[in-house]
């Protein structure tokens, strides 16, 4: 027999012989049976392709390769460590970043923001061009929270007056801000729910 074929022969026993072991105590330690088996095949490829050096500084080739597996899991082992450290570094930057904003979106309105000025020019415009007393009797009922009752005796004029009074301003009020109405009876709620 040629020493080719014998370094074969013997290959093929040692392969047979422990892989399966070695695949078991690789996976034990991986939790990846697919990983594992992908170790074992780089140990046992690397012996291979190094079996005369190897062979001739150590008796015990099992052991051998068993020691490449052990320090292929530390190195797989450790390359996961930093990968799950990296993940969750950057999951904390996720996390604090959707925590920020939330609080953000938590404390402004954005819509009361954006169209609070539109909306209280048009209201400041439309005040402004009614009847003195029509405008009070609005801005009483609507912001101090006076009922119809209390404002006819402040104004001494009938209860039948304020209720005219405040539907026509609602009703002007309602021309006036248009597209931004819906948005209004939701930011605004107590100008026209009342």
């Amino acid at each position: 027999m040629r020493p080719q074929n014998t370094d074969m022969l013997s290959f093929d026993q040692l392969y047979a012989e422990y892989k399966d072991r070695f695949i078991l105590i690789a996976s034990s330690y991986l939790r990846d049976k697919t990983s594992a088996e992908d170790l074992v095949t780089d140990c046992y490829m690397h012996y291979w392709e190094n079996r005369k050096e190897i062979c001739a500084s150590t008796k015990n080739i099992p052991a051998y390769i068993l020691g490449m597996v052990r320090y292929k899991c530390i190195d797989a082992l450790r390359e996961k460590q930093q990968h799950l450290q990296t993940y969750q570094q950057l999951y904390q930057i996720h996390l604090r970043n959707i925590r920020e904003n939330l609080a953000a979106l938590e404390e402004c309105d954005l819509a009361k923001v954006l169209f609070r000025e539109d909306v209280e020019k048009i209201f400041r415009r439309r005040l402004a061009e009614m009847p003195e007393l029509s405008a009070q009797i609005f801005m009483a009922n609507r912001f101090e929270d006076q009922t119809y009752q209390e404002i006819a005796q402040r104004y001494n004029i009938p209860v039948r007056r304020v209720t005219r009074e405040i539907q026509q301003c609602l009703k002007l009020l309602r021309e006036d801000l248009g597209d931004y109405l819906p948005l209004v009876v939701i930011l605004f709620p107590h100008i026209f729910n009342k």
